[in-house]
C-alpha cells in the first residue's frame, strides 16, 4: 500500500515535542517494526553485520521532547550493540544536528517494494524537517547556527555499522566525517533517502575586509556534499533522491561583490542556491599535487585515498552547478545514476565574493574520478554550464565524466562503460594511463557543454610526455572528435566508434593506437608534443610562410 501524506497526515500530542505521526496507518497495523536488511539485495557480505533486529520505535522512546527520544532510542541500543531507531511514517520536526553513535542506523518506513530514486514521485513516508534558514537583509543577519543542521557522526574516528536508510530530508545534510589523520569507522551507507535543500553556507561569505555587508551569505560549494560519507572500508550511497528543491533558496539585493578591477560593486538578484552544490561525495579525497604539477598519489603516498568496497548506484541528483558525484578509492564503483542539471542559469559569483566572467569555473560536473581500478557504467547525465555575470557569455565548466590530473593518481585499470550524456568523458592530462577500456558510451555533446572532444583521453601533462599503455576505445557512439595522446604509446586500440552528424569527425591518435573500423571520422595522425614544442613548431612554420 502506498502512503498518501495528505489523507493520513494527523498530529500527535503536544508531549511529542514536534513529532506528527500517521494514526490510522499505525492502527490499521501497516506499521509493525521492520527487522530486514534493505541492502540484502546488493549481495554485500558486510551489511549483514548491521543489528537490523534490534528496533526502538523513536515514538515510543523516553523523553519530553522529539531530539531527547532520538539520543535515548540510541542509548538503548548501545546497550544492545546497536540497532535500529525506526521513524513511523510521518512528520519529524528536527530542532538541531542529530549525532549519529557507533553502530546505529537511522531508519524510516519503507516507501513501497519498488520504490525507485528515478521516479519522480519518490518520498519516502518518514519525514525529518530540519530548521530552515530565515533571512534578514538587515544589520548581521539571521545567524547561521539556526538552521543547516543534518546527520553527522559522534565519533566519527571510530564509528562503524552506521546508516541512514528510507527518510526524507528537508534541510538536512548528511555528512559522515572521519577523525585526525584519516581515522575512520567501516561500514557506512546512505540508502533509500530524499534529500531537498540539502547544502551549508560558505565560511568564507560574508567578507567583511572587502566590505560586504554582514548578512551577505553564500553556498558551501566547495567543501561540503548534500550527502557526504567518509569511511575506512565499505560504504553504500544508494538509490537516494537529491530532486529539484529552490523552496529554501532566497534572492539578496544590493550584493557586493569585486568586479575585474577588484572594486566594489552591488549586484541584485544573487541567490542563496540550495541546489550548487555537490550532491554526493564518497571518500573524495585530494590525494596528491595539483594539476600538472604532481607528485601523483599512490596507496603509499595516500592510503587513505585508496581505500575499498565504495559503491555509489542507482541515485537521482538534480544540481543547478558544481560536482553531483565525486569519489576516490580502489574499485569504487559507480553505476546506473542519473544526473541532471538545469539550463541557462545565472551565476553572477562562483565565490561569493568576486563577480564571475567567462573564465571562471564552477566545476560543473556529472562524475568525478579519482583513484584506481573504478568502474563508472551506465550512468545518464546532463550536465549545463552557467552563465557568467554578464548574462551573455558562459562560465568556464560543463564537463560529463573526468579524471583529472588536479590532485589525483594515474589511471590504473579503470572502465568506462554504457554511459550517455551530453559532455565529454575525459581522461584529462594525467602522468601516465595503463588499463582503460571506454565502450559502448553514447556521448552527443550538447551547445552549452564544454567544447571538448566527445572522448578525451591525455596521458600527457602540459609540458611533459607519460605513458599511454592498455587504452581501448570500443564501439562508442559520439557527436565530437576522439582524441588520445601519450608517449610512449603501447598497446591502444581505437575500433568500432560511430560519428553522428553530417560533417566527419576526427580522431587525434597521438598515441600510437591502432584504428580501424570506426565510421565517420578522419584519422589524424601524430606524435605528441609538449606546449614549448608545439609554439616552436608554430614559430617554424610562421617562418617559412
Amino acid at each position: 500500500m502506498l502512503f498518501d501524506r495528505r489523507r493520513f497526515l494527523a498530529t500527535a500530542s503536544a508531549g511529542l515535542g514536534g513529532l506528527l505521526f500517521h494514526g490510522r496507518l499505525r492502527a490499521a497495523g501497516i506499521n509493525s517494526l521492520p527487522t530486514d536488511n534493505p541492502l540484502a539485495h546488493l549481495n554485500l557480505p558486510w551489511t549483514a553485520q548491521i543489528k537490523w533486529a534490534n528496533v526502538v520505535d523513536v515514538t515510543k522512546a523516553p523523553g519530553p521532547n522529539l531530539m531527547e527520544k532520538i539520543g535515548n532510542a540510541q542509548t538503548q541500543l548501545a546497550a544492545r550493540g546497536g540497532g535500529v531507531v525506526y521513524f513511523p511514517p510521518g512528520v519529524y520536526r528536527i530542532t538541531d544536528t542529530i549525532g549519529l553513535r557507533d553502530g546505529v542506523v537511522l531508519r524510516g518506513a519503507t516507501s513501497g517494494p519498488m520504490a525507485k530514486a528515478f521516479d519522480e514521485d519518490f518520498a519516502p513516508p518518514s519525514r525529518l524537517e530540519f530548521p530552515r534558514y530565515v533571512f534578514k537583509p538587515e544589520g548581521a543577519g539571521t545567524p547561521l547556527a539556526t538552521a543547516f543542521k543534518g546527520i553527522q557522526l559522534e565519533t566519527p574516528a571510530t564509528a562503524s555499522n552506521c546508516g541512514v536508510v528510507n527518510l526524507d530530508l528537508d534541510c538536512g545534510h548528511v555528512f559522515f566525517s572521519e577523525g585526525a589523520d584519516h581515522l575512520c569507522g567501516r561500514n557506512r551507507f546512505v540508502f533509500g533517502c530524499r534529500l531537498r535543500n540539502a547544502a551549508l553556507a560558505n565560511k568564507n561569505v560574508p567578507d567583511l575586509a572587502l566590505g560586504q555587508h554582514p548578512w551577505q551569505r553564500y553556498t558551501a560549494t566547495y567543501d561540503r556534499a548534500a550527502i557526504q560519507v567518509f569511511t575506512a572500508e565499505n560504504a553504500v550511497v544508494a538509490n537516494n533522491r537529491l530532486p529539484r528543491g529552490g523552496e529554501a533558496n532566497f534572492t539578496m539585493n544590493g550584493y557586493l561583490l569585486l568586479d575585474r578591477a577588484k572594486t566594489p560593486v552591488a549586484v541584485d538578484g544573487v541567490v542563496f542556491d540550495y541546489d550548487n552544490r555537490a550532491g554526493i561525495y564518497l571518500n573524495h579525497y585530494g590525494i596528491g599535487g595539483p594539476g600538472g604539477q604532481g607528485p601523483d598519489g599512490t596507496p603509499e603516498t595516500h592510503p587513505h585515498g585508496f581505500r575499498k568496497g565504495l559503491l555509489i548506484r542507482d541515485n537521482y541528483v538534480f544540481q543547478t552547478g558544481r560536482c553531483a558525484i565525486g569519489f576516490c578509492g580502489d574499485g569504487v564503483q559507480c553505476r546506473n545514476n542519473v544526473i541532471r542539471f538545469a539550463r541557462e542559469v545565472w551565476r553572477p559569483t562562483v565565490t561569493g565574493r568576486h563577480i564571475s566572467t567567462g573564465a571562471s569555473t564552477n566545476d560543473n560536473r556529472a562524475v568525478e574520478m579519482r583513484g584506481w581500478r573504478w568502474v563508472v557504467d551506465g550512468n545518464d547525465y546532463e550536465v549545463h554550464r552557467n552563465l557568467c555575470f554578464d548574462g551573455k557569455f558562459y562560465i568556464n565548466d560543463g564537463e560529463g565524466l573526468m579524471h583529472e590530473d588536479h590532485v589525483n593518481s594515474t589511471v590504473n585499470d579503470s572502465v568506462l562503460t554504457n554511459n550517455r550524456g551530453n559532455a565529454y568523458l575525459s581522461i584529462y592530462h594525467t602522468a601516465g594511463i595503463d588499463g582503460l577500456l571506454i565502450e559502448g558510451n553514447h556521448i552527443l555533446i550538447d551547445r552549452a557543454a564544454s567544447s571538448e572532444p566527445a572522448i578525451h583521453v591525455t596521458a600527457c601533462r602540459t609540458n611533459d610526455p607519460f605513458p599511454c599503455r592498455n587504452v581501448r576505445i570500443l564501439n562508442n557512439t559520439v557527436s565530437r572528435g576522439i582524441l588520445i595522446s601519450g608517449s610512449p604509446g603501447e598497446n591502444n586500440v581505437v575500433r568500432g566508434n560511430k560519428a553522428v552528424g553530417t560533417t566527419p569527425l576526427r580522431i587525434q591518435n597521438e598515441a600510437g593506437a591502432r584504428v580501424e573500423a570506426n565510421e565517420g571520422f578522419e584519422v589524424e595522425e601524430a606524435v605528441w608534443l609538449s606546449h614549448n614544442e608545439s609554439k616552436a613548431r608554430q614559430r617554424e612554420q610562421q617562418k617559412k610562410k
